[in-house]
């Protein structure tokens, strides 16, 4: 009896240690050009992320909080980021941040940090459809140094943050199609799309969208459909209740605020491109052997559909997904009637952030299936090709890792201040110039919100700051005479300023900068966000649900180690 037991604790160990140590070991060889060149890489939205995780990181630090406020960060304007872009997950990122040293350290920690989490995910996502674990070990592979997954060590894109969880709603997905055989666990689904929530919202967009055909499917075959809707409706409204800070937030923010839209690209041009293959795998592009993949599991599929349920809607689900991120479908129909996805999806090949861990995992059953139907010799001949095919996505990723390395080195300046153990110099020398989120006073487009805030936020010369008590942040500056000054702030009609010592409502311009009337000598403004009582409520009522989770898993994990 104690061998069994003794047997079962280490098969639970080794579920987690493969994973985990396979992880690892793929971070790291994708990672080795900037562990041999000590080169941090900083793509398109390094400064966005890394300027928020800052934020939250100097408000624990200093113990003096500012929900919506961003007082540290964003080049210190008082601008509105992460209360409504992953917030919980930014104060963690600052929480890890203490521990790094310096920037460099903080991306080779993270990288590491989403890779255990994507790989434990997929991996167990695996062997939850019962695949072998050596294939479980292939697809992991796979889906690390496929799409959005490597993609983050490349651009550090929000995109990448999201991804490395949907592992996790492709089981609870599997749970709703499987509701006929077990009922599914509504808290564990309520759970995992509020982290989602807590981490990028988009990606909560597109996680509900795959779940949305297996809750259909699930409950087509479930023969207690009463049961299926009420365990979905808990399940959601368990999620509301953990994302109440979320969408609170969004409530406070767009209900009285014109707010500016991200940066807007043609969908047409930012698609997966699937008529020319590339030597990677990631953002548009794909590779031969991928796509190969890609076509001899649909064949694959199409030919034995009857023989599991679960492959074939993965796979199909998956395809659904794939073609929809790609030149396949019609994005320039949906550019001309509905402009407004390109401001805030931006990229149809974000979509395959979904349809790669789908089409992957399919792939796992595909291969288990082969060796079980068909004998170890032909498994293992599958099993091979697509380790093959691994490698090579490896190695296009090892190649591109070491061009963005080498694209980084030759500016001199910011791999020194990535290294620098004062975290200020890189932020305070690098304020984020994207037009996300700010109150505009008069529609613009966001390519000129961009501008605007190079030209008139950015690098002003002649103001100093300072975070005082209560969230607030104290601008000062000397004037030669009386004049109208632009402050290089911004405000929200929820923010209030003070100018020397008097409450005012100052003229706004474009992007919300606060035009006031300075008096010859020195002048002190102070920025504040009056946030409503009903917030404040959800909040507490937000983080009392994630602290019950919490209690309920240790509960939970002794109630298992007692069994």
């Amino acid at each position: 009896m104690k061998s069994s037991i003794s047997d079962k604790y280490k098969n639970k160990i080794i579920e987690y240690v493969i994973p985990i140590s396979l992880s690892i070991v793929i971070a790291t060889i994708l990672m080795l050009p900037e562990f041999v060149k000590h080169v941090g890489i900083f793509g398109n939205d390094t400064i966005f992320q890394l300027s928020r995780f800052y934020d939250a990181s100097k408000q624990i630090q200093n113990h003096n909080f500012s929900y919506f406020q961003m007082n540290y960060g964003m080049g210190q304007t008082g601008r509105i980021i992460n209360a409504i872009y992953g917030p919980f997950f930014a104060y963690l990122m600052g929480c890890l941040l203490f521990f790094a040293g310096s920037w460099f350290r903080y991306e080779i920690i993270l990288t590491y940090v989403l890779f255990i989490i994507g790989g434990v995910g997929f991996y167990h996502l695996s062997r939850k459809v019962k695949v072998s674990r050596a294939i479980a070990c292939i697809t992991t592979t796979l889906f690390l140094t496929s799409g959005y997954i490597f993609y983050w060590i490349y651009s550090n894109n929000g995109n990448c943050l999201g991804s490395v969880f949907i592992p996790y709603v492709i089981i609870q997905a599997i749970n709703l199609i499987n509701n006929y055989k077990k009922s599914f666990n509504w808290v564990l689904l309520g759970f995992t799309v509020a982290i989602v929530a807590q981490v990028h919202m988009l990606s909560t967009v597109m996680s509900i969208l795959l779940l949305i055909p297996c809750f259909i499917y699930g409950l087509v075959l479930s023969s207690n459909k009463k049961k299926m809707w009420i365990d979905v409706i808990k399940a959601g409204l368990l999620c509301i209740l953990l994302t109440a800070n979320v969408w609170g937030a969004f409530i406070v923010v767009y209900g009285s605020n014109k707010i500016s839209s991200p940066l807007d690209f043609s969908p047409v041009l930012t698609t997966l491109n699937l008529t020319t293959p590339s030597n990677v795998t990631m953002w548009m592009s794909i590779t031969e052997g991928v796509l190969l993949l890609f076509c001899i599991q649909l064949i694959y599929v199409l030919f034995n559909f009857k023989s599991s349920k679960i492959n074939t809607f993965l796979t199909i689900e998956g395809f659904v997904f794939l073609v929809l991120s790609s030149n396949l479908f019609p994005w320039k129909f949906v550019q001309d009637h509905f402009y407004v996805i390109a401001s805030y999806f931006q990229f149809p090949n974000r979509l395959t952030a979904i349809a790669y861990p789908l089409i992957f995992v399919a792939v796992g059953i595909t291969l288990t299936r082969l060796t079980t139907n068909h004998g170890k010799e032909i498994g293992r001949l599958a099993s091979i090709l697509v380790l093959i095919i691994t490698l090579f996505n490896i190695k296009g990723d090892l190649n591109q890792a070491s061009k963005s390395v080498a694209i980084s080195e030759q500016n001199v300046d910011q791999v020194t201040k990535l290294r620098m153990p004062d975290l200020d110099v890189f932020i305070g020398s690098n304020p984020p110039g994207n037009p996300d989120y700010f109150a505009l006073q008069r529609k613009m487009n966001s390519w000129k919100v961009e501008k605007f805030v190079a030209t008139h936020l950015n690098y002003r010369k002649g103001f100093s700051k300072e975070v005082i008590s209560g969230g607030r942040l104290k601008v000062s500056w000397n004037s030669k005479e009386n004049i109208k000054t632009s402050l290089p702030i911004v405000m929200y009609h929820q923010s209030q300023l003070e100018l020397n010592g008097r409450e005012i409502a100052p003229k706004l311009n474009t992007i919300g900068m606060p035009i006031v009337k300075s008096k010859q000598g020195q002048n002190t403004a102070i920025l504040s966000f009056k946030t409503p009582t009903w917030f404040t409520i959800l909040l507490y009522i937000s983080i009392l649900g994630w602290v019950m989770m919490l209690i309920y898993g240790v509960f939970k994990l002794v109630k298992i180690a007692k069994k």
